[in-house]
């Protein structure tokens, strides 16, 4: 018999019961804590649908009004500038991809089962018409479940993306390349041209991807391993696919818990680390690395006063101030 065959000792077997009263209460209280989440969502709807009311027509009183081709009137490319000041979510966005972002309308997070919140949420993207694609709201949904009921751990199980329907030759996830000039082009045509993929948040961030799936063949593997920080550890295609989905959906509770809520403030920049605090620890040590070389200097001055016969006083050198390096913040 091994031992995992052997019973329980008493002590173990009457602690296994208490272990199982208290998960009863825990689920209990994650029941409750489902309902209390689905309530104060409901409440705090109509804020969420008066801001995007706001950026609809919210200027029209006033002549505030920007621009009444894009997805936010009130503030021309509001969410783009919101996600482009996130640190977060920045690196995400291609140059290309911003005039497509400029239309975005409204930004829409639900739970895809309001008396569970382990079992994943949607985002919804609406688009006001624009030249760019047919789809009025492009969607992601992640589909998750309770790992283990004694721990808080979510496992992602799938990740359903959208089909954006491009327009003809508006799809910026692609681009043109000239084929290679080995071969010259007959008469006076033009060179040939290529379409290949390039790298872009509609790309990457609609796709869909699942647990026991594969990866999909668009995807470079050596740059998604260095994208998650595993170029070095050679992982398999399984582990790099887990990884690849728990990536994905950190994004996603990006957009759900802090960006969808507090929009504008990410917009303003007011949400966005402050560098301050960096920039002034890099002062504190320039300046006391500036204030031990004088003393250094002073010392060696001293040196050069006793030894000088003649009783010629030592001449000061005197370093320049070394200028504090300020990091800007980048507005891209």
């Amino acid at each position: 018999m091994t031992n995992d065959e052997l019973p329980d000792p008493p002590a173990i077997v009457e602690m296994k019961k208490l272990d199982d009263e208290y998960l009863e209460l825990e689920k209990e209280y994650q029941k409750q804590l489902s309902a209390l989440m689905a309530k104060y969502t409901s409440r705090q709807k109509p804020f969420l649908d008066q801001r995007a009311k706001l950026l609809l027509e919210g200027g029209a009183d006033t002549g505030a009004i920007e621009d009444t081709a894009t997805g936010t009137p009130a503030l021309k490319g509001f969410w783009l500038e919101a996600m482009r000041n996130h640190p977060d979510l920045q690196e995400e966005i291609e140059e290309w991809d911003g005039p497509v972002l400029e239309h975005l309308r409204d930004l829409v997070v639900k739970q895809l089962d309001d008396s569970d919140s382990s079992k994943g949420f949607r985002l919804s993207f609406h688009f006001a018409p624009n030249p760019y694609f047919e789809n009025a709201v492009l969607s992601k949904e992640y589909h998750t479940h309770e790992e283990s009921p004694y721990s808080a751990d979510l496992s992602v199980d799938e990740i359903r993306g959208c089909t954006i329907k491009w327009k003809p030759g508006k799809d910026v996830t692609v681009e043109k390349v000239k084929a290679s000039g080995k071969k010259k082009a007959k008469s006076a045509k033009a060179a040939k041209e290529t379409i290949e993929p390039r790298s872009s948040f509609f790309r990457t961030f609609f796709r869909s991807l699942k647990k026991d799936g594969q990866i999909p063949e668009e995807v470079d593997l050596h740059e998604a391993a260095m994208q998650i920080g595993m170029m070095n550890d050679n992982p398999s295609e399984k582990e790099l696919l887990r990884h690849m989905m728990g990536s994905d959906y950190a994004a996603g509770s990006v957009f759900r818990e802090s960006l969808v809520p507090f929009a504008v403030r990410w917009y303003t920049g007011e949400a966005a680390p402050d560098d301050d605090d960096d920039d002034e620890d890099d002062d504190d040590d320039e300046d006391g690395e500036e204030e031990d070389g004088e003393e250094d200097d002073d010392s060696e001055e001293e040196d050069e006063d006793e030894e000088d016969a003649k009783g010629a006083k030592g001449k000061s050198k005197q370093k320049p101030q070394a200028e504090a390096k300020k990091e800007e913040c980048k507005q891209q």
